[in-house]
């Protein structure tokens, strides 16, 4: 926290003593506009024009939310209000808002081996393949939520989290967020430790890529930067379609990581592929049906105009006539049931991601 504003910290600290009970059960960016609004009042007695003014700042929040909150937090034990999830997921497959992993991971695929966490979601978007084959793919602006830290280092399952970022300071950062304690939730117990994998750009991939670098910001003293996006000069040179794929593919395979979704037992395996079949099936019958209906309907009049909703009577007599026919499809297919074995799904993920060329690069990087 800078000094010339200390008077105004002071403040803000007595508010929050005050109303922590409040502020907890609310996003951090309202509450900063709720601290705001209790500030102006003060201008003259407490604080400057000047201290409010500089509240009002990018800077003023950041303050607020990551030197502020985690120091009442340590001292006095209050709990620091949600920041906005930001983000998005892709999981088997599927794209998912970012506040779906933070309703509890219960929420992603079951089969997932691991999580992958990417610095920048332009960067996710890219990965959104792997997703397919196990590894549930996680992209937040910059550093991940401590939200999102606390569940994934509380999941059940203790999966396997790969960070993908850059090659500079804030890249560095991300990565021992996850992993290992920082000054401002070393009260909180978030770190992973060895469940993080570190697959960022490093000083040695940098070298050996030949990435072209860029000044870092002037807070770091323009020191030299990589960003993920500068893989995509693979593209001409190697003649890969997707860099960013190709290494992350390349760097799990050097770590020894299997690409593939998990196993579950087969009989598992058979009643969710049942349920998808026969849901499936009865679609195409469902809608011709609805038309039929539409044209026999003796009182058209009853259905012209306007409604906000509809509802008709549960039909539980459909379920006794279809079952047999159910049954009887069911049946047939289970028979012809075929399981492919994550080792399969490997080779396939090899198949259609490998890069020989690069794996070659980075196969000693450890």
């Amino acid at each position: 926290m800078t000094k010339k504003h200390y008077r105004l910290w002071t403040v803000v600290k007595d508010i929050i003593k005050e109303r922590h009970e409040l502020f907890e059960k609310e996003y951090l960016r309202d509450v900063y506009y709720m601290i705001g609004d209790l500030l102006g009042p003060l201008i003259g007695t407490k604080i400057t024009k000047e201290d409010y003014d500089w509240y009002g700042t990018r800077q003023g929040y950041a303050t607020l939310r990551d030197d502020v909150w985690p120091l009442m937090e340590q001292q006095h034990g209050f709990k620091r209000p949600h920041a906005w999830p930001l983000g998005l997921v892709f999981d088997n497959g599927l794209e998912k808002p970012l506040s779906k992993l933070l309703q509890g991971t219960d929420q992603i695929w079951d089969q997932a081996r691991g999580f992958i966490f990417v610095e920048k979601r332009g960067e996710a978007v890219k990965l959104k393949e792997l997703s397919e084959y196990g590894w549930t793919i996680c992209a937040g602006p910059g550093y991940p939520e401590r939200l999102m830290r606390k569940l994934l280092k509380e999941e059940g399952k203790e999966r396997p989290v790969l960070v993908l970022h850059d090659w500079d300071e804030d890249g560095k950062g991300i990565y021992r967020a996850l992993g290992f304690k920082t000054r401002r939730t070393k009260h909180l117990d978030l770190a992973m430790g060895d469940r993080v994998v570190d697959l960022g750009l490093s000083t040695e991939v940098v070298e050996r890529l030949k990435l072209p670098t860029r000044p870092s910001p002037p807070k770091y003293k323009g020191k030299p930067r990589v960003e993920i996006s500068g893989l995509a000069v693979l593209k001409a040179r190697m003649g890969i379609e997707n860099p960013t794929l190709a290494y992350t593919v390349a760097t799990m395979l050097s770590k020894g990581l299997t690409i593939s979704p998990t196993e579950v037992e087969k009989l598992e395996m058979m009643k969710r592929q049942m349920r998808w079949l026969l849901t499936e099936g009865l679609r195409d019958v469902v809608e011709k049906a609805v038309k039929k209906v539409i044209e026999k309907i003796e009182d058209q009049e009853k259905f012209e105009g306007t409604a906000v909703k509809g509802e008709l009577e549960t039909m539980k007599v459909i379920a006794p006539e279809l079952l047999p026919q159910l049954v009887k499809t069911g049946l047939k297919q289970a028979e012809k049931t075929v399981f492919v074995s994550e080792d399969e799904i490997h080779e396939e993920a090899l198949e259609t991601f490998e890069c020989e060329q690069l794996l070659e690069i980075l196969k000693h990087k450890s």
